[in-house]
Order: structure tokens, then C-alpha cells, then sequence
């Protein structure tokens, strides 16, 4: 009893580590790149590979070397620990090994790469938190765990997109996560914020249309407009 316990711990554990590295470290970044690299790649057109078989074969194989890093560096908070703690001695020593001040600049900010998925996945679940507050106090907690899931899966969706479009430049950068978000918005809805808003305003429009006065108004108004040309 007590063994299969610790086994269902020490499992529980694991795909922990790989969902927090997924979500807020480095693996949603190296499974994006490892789609784009095998959809660009050479060897697939040449072996006459598919668009969806590639982006099949860069997920295996972008979620292989994900696990071999967490492996290798003790799991995400060991890993995520690690990073943080040798930032500052990575800057100081890029800055002392430029040659020139942007040299210098450029080597000192290269290691804050490491943290930057962390650093903006992090801000991103933060901004979703009071949507989550909101939904939890008019809807009970099972309407927060639904827009937790909403938010996760966007920022999931989000950072691979990036990832990928990133291996095709800028412009890819840049156009792959909007068009993955618009997507994303049409299968699994807005945030709860943005609902509410769009009911309120529909709300507030509905009452003025069904308010004589203010149609009177705004009669009069075109009317002024009318007389004054």
C-alpha cells in the first residue's frame, strides 16, 4: 500500500514538473521551436513529409528533449532556482567579456533569455487572476476552474505559437500568435472580463434605445445639425 502510494507520488510529481516547465518555464518555448524547425525543415521536404506529420514528429520530439532537461537539471524549481541564482555572475560576466559598449550590453541581457519565459508566462497568469476572482464569486468555484483552464489554455496556445513563428522571423513571431489567439477566442470563448464588459455595454444600449427621452435627444441634436448646414 505504502509503495504504491510513493509511486503515485513520485508520478504525480513528474508530470508536475513537466506541466509547470510546460506553462511557465522553458518546455512550451522548445516544443514551438522544434514544430517550426521540422515544418521549415529541409529533411521534410526531401523525405516528402506532410505539414501535420512534421508538426507531429517536432512535438515528440520537442517534449523528448524537454524531459531530458528536466532530468538533467533536478526538475522546474531546481532548474527555474538554478537560473535565477546565476543570472547576476552570467550578466557580469557577458559585460566583461564584450569587446565594445553594445557588445558589452548585448552579452550582459543574453542570459535574462533563460528567465523570460518564466518572467512573461508569469504576467500573463497574473493578469488573469481577477477574471478568475470574478467568475469564482458570481459563478462558484466551478466557474473558476473553468477560467483558469480558459486562461492556461491560452497561455499555452500563445507561447507555442510564438515559439514556432518565431523560426520564421519576425513577421511569423508576430502573426502566428494573433491568428492563434483569434482561433483560440472562437473555440474556447473570451475571457470572463471582456464578456462581462461586452454584456454591460449591451445592456447600457438596450436601456437607452428603450428610453424616449433620449431618443428625443438625439432627434434634436440632428435636428440643430440640420439647421446649422
Amino acid at each position: 500500500m505504502v509503495s504504491s502510494l510513493s509511486g503515485v507520488l513520485r508520478t504525480a510529481k513528474r508530470y508536475g514538473d513537466y506541466g509547470a516547465n510546460f506553462l511557465l518555464g522553458t518546455g512550451a518555448d522548445r516544443i514551438g521551436k522544434e514544430i517550426g524547425m521540422a515544418v521549415k525543415g529541409r529533411a521534410r521536404k526531401a523525405v516528402g513529409m506532410s505539414i501535420p506529420q512534421a508538426i507531429g514528429a517536432g512535438v515528440k520530439k520537442g517534449i523528448a528533449r524537454n524531459h531530458a532537461e528536466l532530468a538533467k537539471n533536478g526538475g522546474f524549481l531546481r532548474n527555474l532556482w538554478a537560473n535565477i541564482k546565476n543570472t547576476p555572475s552570467a550578466m557580469g560576466k557577458g559585460w566583461s567579456e564584450g569587446a565594445g559598449i553594445f557588445s558589452k550590453i548585448g552579452k550582459a541581457v543574453k542570459p535574462l533569455g533563460k528567465l523570460m519565459p518564466f518572467i512573461m508566462n508569469a504576467l500573463w497568469l497574473a493578469q488573469s487572476i481577477p477574471d478568475i476572482v470574478a467568475r469564482t464569486k458570481d459563478e462558484g468555484i466551478w466557474g473558476g476552474i473553468k477560467e483558469a483552464g480558459k486562461a492556461v489554455v491560452k497561455m499555452g496556445v500563445f507561447s507555442v505559437s510564438a515559439a514556432v513563428g518565431s523560426t520564421f522571423g519576425i513577421a511569423g513571431m508576430l502573426a502566428l500568435p494573433i491568428a492563434a489567439g483569434m482561433v483560440t477566442d472562437m473555440i474556447v470563448g473570451k475571457s470572463y472580463g471582456e464578456k462581462k464588459a461586452e454584456a454591460e455595454a449591451e445592456k447600457e444600449q438596450a436601456q437607452q434605445q428603450q428610453n424616449p427621452f433620449a431618443q428625443q435627444s438625439k432627434v434634436g441634436q440632428k435636428l440643430d445639425i440640420t439647421s446649422a448646414a
